[in-house]
């Protein structure tokens, strides 16, 4: 009898042990998954921002195009990059160090020497 019980308990052992090694066999096999969809949730949510930035910019280029569309705004277009009518004069200031002072629409451009 003494036999028999001690048969029973290592019986006890290898089945915890088995189901041991069972649910960290599952849990290894559930985190690569997990692991995956997290990484794909991330470069989602990172989609979603360059989605919302590019349709920003966008508007932005079509509020742009329509206002190139009119008269009005394509001359205030050309007149920015330095052109000008029949008949007017291109006025360019010059600093005191000798350098042309930088035209409207260079002000805001940085230059490289």
């Amino acid at each position: 009898m003494n036999r028999r019980g001690r048969g029973l308990r290592l019986d006890r052992r290898a089945f915890w042990l088995a189901v041991a090694v069972l649910v960290a066999v599952g849990l290894v096999k559930l985190y690569g998954p997990l692991a995956t969809a997290r990484r794909q949730q991330d470069d989602l949510a990172a989609l979603h921002l360059r989605k919302a930035g590019l349709a920003a910019e966008q508007k932005r280029l079509e509020e742009y195009k329509r206002q190139l569309a009119s008269d009005a705004g394509l001359e205030n277009a050309a007149r920015r990059e330095g052109y000008v009518r029949d008949g007017e004069r291109r006025l360019v200031y010059i600093r005191p160090d000798g350098k042309p002072a930088p035209s409207r629409s260079q002000a805001g451009r940085t230059r490289k020497p």
